[in-house]
């Protein structure tokens, strides 16, 4: 498969919020990547993982993102059907309209995905993704074949950060939040830390994970080794359900709760909350956070059209001291980021909910 790489420019960010204020590599680009595997992991959930050819694809760490083109790429694609064919305007009869993206559901835009994992060998760099099918685009991914090319840009956005006075982090994961989870798990590992992950859905056929044999998620909410992906770095998870079929009954944040109840006040000391999904979880993370004086670190899930910056479809209000843009009600003053290059990771205590 023939590789096609653009260099992007590089954007201004003087005034970045968010634990990381560099990036990992000097670029970023675009990649002609080709599919190595495509498997469903529960209900409407699959995983893809990409292939990039070897020493192109930069440097990367949890908490970036790509942006796929969920349509078939420029090398892919059939111009001739795309652009249609001429036509004379006929007063007595209706138009007959040929191009695919006007006569079906087709993809127009790329869609941002967090990493959900990566590993580099002499086949190349290959990056796991995790989609949940809601629409037209994922409804392309989820039928990728094995060696179908995909076009990505990437990496972008900052990463998480670990504080050195930090020994222990909380992973909190809801819904398609779980993959940036599943990569900081790889580095907290190798960094030494401990760790406890909290994965929730509404039902146990909704949770992209892959549960142990013969290891049971606690319905009292307790840490066991019941998920592979977090087993593999040796880290316990907490399961929740909305119904109660797997785990814990209740909400992510049930569980997250107790865990905070179970430790004392010089554990809190040494412990950091990473989460990502859903707007309303993260913020009742966040609070969480607060009330036990835990560091805590939000990877926010914004709608992008472009993910560089460019369309200022992914504002974010964040605390700006000193800003005279606007105040809100709590007399925070705040100013607009962008989830795609000032973040998407922020410190929560700066997020202005």
């Amino acid at each position: 498969m023939v590789e096609h790489r653009k260099t992007l420019p590089q954007h201004h960010r003087s005034n970045e919020v968010g634990p990381s204020r560099s990036r990992v590599g000097s670029d970023r680009g675009r990649f002609e990547a080709t599919v190595i595997r495509n498997r469903p992991i529960c209900r409407e959930h699959y995983l893809l993982r990409l292939r990039i050819p070897p020493g192109l694809f930069p440097p990367t760490r949890p908490g970036q993102f790509v942006q796929l083109g969920c349509r078939p790429p420029d090398t892919a694609a059939d111009f001739t059907a795309l652009m249609g064919r001429t036509f004379a305007a006929d007063p007595g009869r209706s138009l007959t309209l040929g191009q695919p993206e006007l006569c079906k559901q087709l993809s127009l835009l790329r869609r941002p995905f967090s990493l959900a994992g990566r590993g580099d060998d002499e086949q190349g760099t290959w990056i796991d993704i995790i989609h949940r099918v809601i629409g037209a685009g994922t409804q392309w991914l989820s039928t990728l074949q094995e060696s179908v090319a995909v076009d990505l840009i990437g990496p972008l956005g900052n990463w998480f950060a670990l504080p050195k006075e930090k020994s222990i982090a909380l992973l909190v994961g809801g819904g398609v939040g779980l993959p940036p989870m599943f990569y900081l798990a790889q580095q907290l590992a190798q960094a030494g830390y401990q760790a406890i992950a909290f994965v929730g859905a509404a039902s146990r056929d909704l949770l992209a994970v892959e549960l142990e044999l013969n290891q049971i998620a606690d319905p009292s909410g307790l840490p066991t080794h019941c998920t592979v992906e977090f087993g593999h770095n040796n880290f316990p998870t907490v399961i929740t359900t909305d119904d109660g079929t797997c785990g814990l009954r209740g909400l992510i944040t049930d569980g997250l709760r107790g865990q905070l109840d179970r430790m004392d006040h010089q554990t809190l000391k040494h412990t950091i909350v990473y989460t990502c999904g859903p707007e309303a979880m993260m913020r009742t993370v966040a609070e969480l956070a607060a009330t036990y004086a835990v560091a805590c670190q939000v990877c926010l899930e914004q709608a992008m059209a472009c993910g560089l910056g460019t369309c200022q479809s992914c504002i974010v209000r964040i605390e700006q001291p000193h800003s005279s843009y606007d105040t809100a009600e709590n007399s925070r003053p705040w100013r607009y980021r962008l989830a795609c290059t000032d973040g998407p990771v922020f410190p929560a205590e700066t997020v202005v909910w």
